[in-house]
């Protein structure tokens, strides 16, 4: 109590320590001023992370003048904060207690969803700036997450190893470029992390003044896309086929372009993932004619995906696979991943793990999420440490173009949730390159990694996008293993991409 006494810092509360014969009472200042802004409903994006910078920067300021006592903030909860007299806000919960660096007392207690790796795991050496630098970036991720004040459901962080989600499956919409800056902040390593929380606070202002400008630019775009797809040759030496597709379809004035990746599931019983794929790029393809323009694609590509599943369904039933339908058999089904350009937007329906991501200059962010069990059980606020128990049942889809069910009067119908795709819409700058794949391109521990398609996107961004398109899915293919008598069927997959580069008109 007096070490806590010793520190003379605004960011605790005044307090002093009344001694008589029994003993002592500690009597604290209390304003009852608790700042609760991430209880007001969501607006404009670029409003909502302005709001998000103001919270961050004065909890920032408090953070650093307790570091200034060598001091850290180790039972770190966002409802333990009040504003004192002056409008800065003031930790509540160091009262009889603080703690300095390089310390980490074995009878701490903290709530499991807010408490830094070091501190879950009792690294004592570790715990210093750096540390509430994490505790600074998890409160910024559960605001745009809508899980504040409690943080993530479940045993808390370090039941899942720190691993936290992507935060696009809580907050689909949020501008590019804040997560990259909140990953940083959220490192497991402490030595990854930004050294103070002002740095984190000065990144996270940097990306939102880049969305900012994003949102703002009116000059005009164009651009040049190139596609590539193949087998891929663990597929070829296997002598299956490429149930991948691929459509880009563009139109002059005003300048529109159409593209998709579609790849088709293997593992149907009834079809094909080949038929399936090719229907449904051949379906897109008629739908948007040359007429076709941006303020209709989120209805036409719904309504698409939807009819799509429906002629896939009606094809089998024609072809005699009522039975095994009705038995539980699999449908044949694709993803799909479609983008439209006109004007300076990108706008994206996502059906499945095929993907698109952004590259602007060191940035490479994914666009989409993936629609499988995972991601699903993730939105509906399952603790992430429930979905490690599934294990690879985790990246089954949930989502795709095909598929049916089964209702309790036996007939067999399309189960219309698992076919109606996320629409996103998303701000183009010259500069920035997009990427469309399978997921035989980019899947982390198989083929590229994210940060991998980044650095070959970066280092190679002057080549023309056809050239680049089959530089990346030559990358993936050297990763693949070809069959052995070890492993008969090695392991690879289709590989597919479509790569828009976006130019100054």
């Amino acid at each position: 109590m007096r070490r806590r006494l010793s520190a003379d810092t605004w960011a605790l509360p005044p307090a002093r320590l009344l001694e008589h014969a029994d003993g002592a009472w500690a009597v604290f200042e209390a304003t009852c001023d608790w700042p609760v802004p991430w209880t007001s409903p969501p607006g404009e994006a670029i409003k909502d992370l302005e709001r998000l910078l103001v919270f961050a920067q004065a909890l920032a300021e408090t953070l650093e003048e307790l570091h200034r006592h060598r001091l850290a903030w180790l039972p770190f909860d966002p409802v333990e904060i009040e504003r004192d007299g002056a409008g800065r806000m003031r930790i509540t919960n160091l009262d009889l207690r603080v703690f300095p660096f390089g310390q980490c007392p074995e009878d701490l207690r903290t709530k499991a969803a807010f408490a830094a790796p070091e501190i879950a795991r009792f690294h004592a050496a570790e715990v210093g700036p750096r540390t509430d630098v994490y505790h600074l970036a998890l409160c910024c991720w559960y605001w745009l997450a809508r899980m504040l004040p409690d943080g993530i459901p479940g045993a808390g962080l370090d039941a899942f190893y720190h691993e936290l989600p992507p935060l696009r499956i809580y907050a689909p919409t949020v501008p590019e470029g804040i997560e990259t800056v909140l990953r940083q902040g959220l490192a497991v390593v402490a030595g990854q992390r930004f050294t103070s929380p002002s740095g984190l606070v000065e990144a996270l202002r940097e990306a939102v003044h880049r969305s900012r400008i994003r949102r703002r630019w009116t000059g005009s775009i164009r651009w040049e896309i190139g596609q590539h797809t193949r087998a891929g040759r663990t597929k070829e030496a296997l002598q299956k086929a490429n149930e991948d597709q691929i459509l880009v379809r563009e139109q002059p004035s005003p300048p529109r372009a159409l593209v998709a990746v579609a790849d088709g599931i293997s593992t149907c019983d009834v079809g094909s993932g080949q038929t399936a794929s090719l229907i449904a790029t051949v379906a897109l393809d008629k739908a948007f004619d040359a007429r076709a323009r941006g303020a209709d694609f989120a209805v036409k590509i719904t309504d698409l995906c939807r009819h799509g599943t429906q002629t896939l369904l009606d094809w089998a039933m024609e072809k005699g696979y009522a039975e095994q339908l009705s038995q539980g058999r699999d449908l044949m089904g694709t993803t799909l991943t479609a983008g439209w350009l006109e004007g300076r937007e990108l706008q994206l329906a996502n059906l499945g793990d095929s993907r698109a991501y952004l590259v602007d200059g060191p940035l490479v962010e994914q666009l989409t999420v993936d629609g499988d069990l995972g991601s699903h059980l993730l939105g509906q606020r399952t603790p992430p440490e429930q979905l490690r128990e599934l294990g690879l049942m985790a990246k089954a889809l949930r989502e795709c173009i095909g598929g049916c069910t089964v209702t309790p009067q036996g007939k067999v119908e399309v189960l219309d949730d698992s076919c109606i795709p996320k629409i996103t819409r998303w701000p183009l700058l010259p500069g920035d390159i997009v990427v469309l794949c399978t997921d035989g391109l980019v899947e982390d521990g198989a083929f590229l990694d994210e940060a991998a398609l980044g650095e070959l996107v970066q280092a190679h961004r002057k080549m023309p996008a056809q050239e680049l398109a089959e530089l990346l899915v030559e990358a993936a293919d050297a990763l693949q293993r070809l069959p052995t008598p070890l492993e008969p069927e090695g392991f690879g997959d289709n590989i597919s991409c479509v790569v828009i580069k976006i130019l100054d008109a």
